[in-house]
């Protein structure tokens, strides 16, 4: 959707805008990362109530960091009088605030949400839109704490989006792989030759979403999957994001439908769960003792908190998607709903797949090794598959649409750390572009077969994603607030919420490195302390 204005008989290019539907979809397709295949799995971990409880709660708390970085964003605009900077071809406000030191959240609504007494009810002047160059993440920093700021807010821009790309792009080329073994019965990539293959084509026929481990291919592997993934990607970062909602919409419908067939699909595995049912009665199969699926608290809890947090890891994606918004409202309204639909199919996903997970981890499904929720719709086939051992051709086409639905995000973190190497690194848009787009997909083949590739992703999207996606945008909310005085209620309530977050988030990182819950409750309570002292202190 475009709108054309003029400023003084000069043209201005056409102002740009995504509608709420297309904000929702784009959040929500940047949500439809790896971690949502491995929530079966999780949810055996948490037990089924936790589990339920933790998604909920992390609806919620991506929600608030999106309404606190939505109005950071737009509190920049300074009134509603409208100009046009012709000399960079953006929208901004031309007068400064007029916010009282009391201001609050309502004065914002009540500046920017298309006053219809001010400006005469002329509609034909542009709308006000935040500036990306200077509200994004990095811009923000700036403006908070200097420019130093701003190159570490950089830095840690390009490595979270360079942690999402990779794992999204290796699970699209993974998906691909895995469909091309169960429809084909093989599939094939170009590689060194090895001391147990001569050849530069190494072959698989394991259908599983680690398709060559284990069949003596090198660690560089360029396979059909991700050549197929890597040209459909590159081809729609090509295009501006208002360009491609035709596509987006396409793989959100292709995200409903194969989560609902995996509903439909694994909780019909008849055979399966009455092997499941029967263990769970009988408490033990072969003389060993059988794991039972907990209703309420799983055996490893809080190991569960990590993985169901950063499903919601999309915050530093959002930016570039809330300067095109035509109002603030439409904003933090589409960004909110998008954490509610993928909590709806989160839960959906992880509370239908555990009794699965479960089967596989107890041995009660013949060539089970995996819980990764595509590696379990697979193996369907040798319960309800035919002769072949094959899943049926519903679920390849779920499996199918799934992966067609992971290569969504792929452009939108490419354009992430796109825009910030142009904007704030100075680098010129044709090696911003290769850098962006094509690098990682050359990573990832490098890398395709490496056994530490996926724990560096885990482990740097650990490190990384949890304060870039929730510490950061809070700590900024409370810093311009005071810088741009627009001070009010939720100042307080946010710190205290910054405060939690961060601490929970270095208590995560805690257990995963010490596996020992009383570290991580000391570290919890002194981030706690240390984060929330300024903030008494001032």
């Amino acid at each position: 959707m475009t709108s054309t204005s003029t400023n003084g008989g000069g043209a201005l290019p056409p102002q740009k805008f995504l509608p709420y539907a297309a904000i929702l979809t784009l959040a929500a397709n940047t949500m439809n990362g790896p971690g949502i295949t491995t929530l079966p799995d999780v949810a055996v971990d948490a037990g089924l109530f936790l589990y339920v409880i933790l998604i909920t709660g992390s609806v919620a708390m991506a929600s608030y960091v999106c309404r606190r970085m939505v109005f950071a964003m737009w509190s920049s605009l300074s009134s509603y009088g409208k100009a046009a900077d012709t000399e960079l071809g953006t929208y901004h406000d031309a007068v400064e605030p007029n916010l009282t030191k009391g201001g609050s959240e309502e004065d914002s609504l009540l500046l920017h949400n298309g006053n219809p007494n001010l400006n005469g009810g002329d509609n034909s002047v542009a709308y006000p839109q935040p500036k990306l160059e200077t509200t994004s993440i990095v811009g923000q920093s700036v403006e908070a704490y200097g420019k130093k700021a701003g190159v570490y807010a950089a830095l840690t821009m390009v490595a979270s989006a360079l942690c999402l790309a990779l794992a999204q792009m290796m699970l699209c080329a993974a998906i691909l792989d895995g469909m091309l073994v169960s429809t084909t019965g093989q599939s094939c990539a170009l590689g060194l030759p090895t001391s147990s293959n001569s050849s530069w084509i190494h072959c698989t026929s394991h259908s599983s979403m680690k398709p060559y481990a284990g069949s003596g291919a090198p660690t560089s592997l360029i396979s059909v999957g991700t050549v197929i993934a890597a040209v459909f990607s590159v081809g729609m970062g090509t295009v501006d994001l208002d360009e491609m909602m035709g596509v987006q919409y396409s793989l959100f419908a292709c995200l409903i439908i194969s989560c609902v067939r995996c509903r439909l699909g694994l909780s019909d595995e008849g055979e399966m769960m009455d092997m499941t049912a029967a263990a769970t009665e009988e408490g033990s199969v072969g003389g060993e003792e059988e794991e039972v699926l907990s209703w309420f608290v799983g055996p490893n809890p809080f190991s569960t908190i990590g993985p169901i947090m950063f499903n919601f890891a999309f915050v530093v994606t959002a930016p570039p998607l809330v300067s095109l918004a035509k109002k603030e409202s439409i904003a933090y309204k589409a960004l909110g709903m998008a954490c509610v639909a993928m909590g709806v199919l989160y839960t959906m996903v992880g509370c239908v797949g555990a009794p699965v997970a479960n089967a596989v981890r107890n041995g009660l499904i013949e060539g089970g090794d995996d819980t990764n929720l595509l590696s379990l719709i697979l193996l369907s086939g040798n319960v309800e598959g035919g002769a072949d051992g094959r899943p049926s051709m519903i679920d390849l086409f779920c499996i199918g649409t799934f992966g067609l639905s992971t290569v969504a995000s792929v452009p939108v973190y490419c354009l992430l750390a796109k825009d910030t190497l142009v904007n704030d690194a100075g680098v010129a848009r044709m090696p911003a572009f290769l850098l962006s787009n094509v690098l990682p997909w050359l990573l990832v083949a490098l890398t395709y077969n490496a056994a530490f590739f996926e724990a560096f992703v885990n482990w740097s999207g650990l490190l990384i994603l949890g304060y870039s996606n929730f510490s950061l945008p809070l700590l900024l909310d409370v810093k311009l607030k005071k810088v741009r005085s627009l001070l009010g209620e939720e100042g307080s309530i946010t710190s205290v919420v910054f405060s939690f977050l961060t601490a929970s988030i270095s208590a995560v990182i805690a257990i995963s490195i010490t596996n020992s819950l009383a570290i991580a409750g000391l570290l919890f309570g002194a981030v706690m302390i240390a984060s929330m002292w300024p903030s008494q202190r001032n």
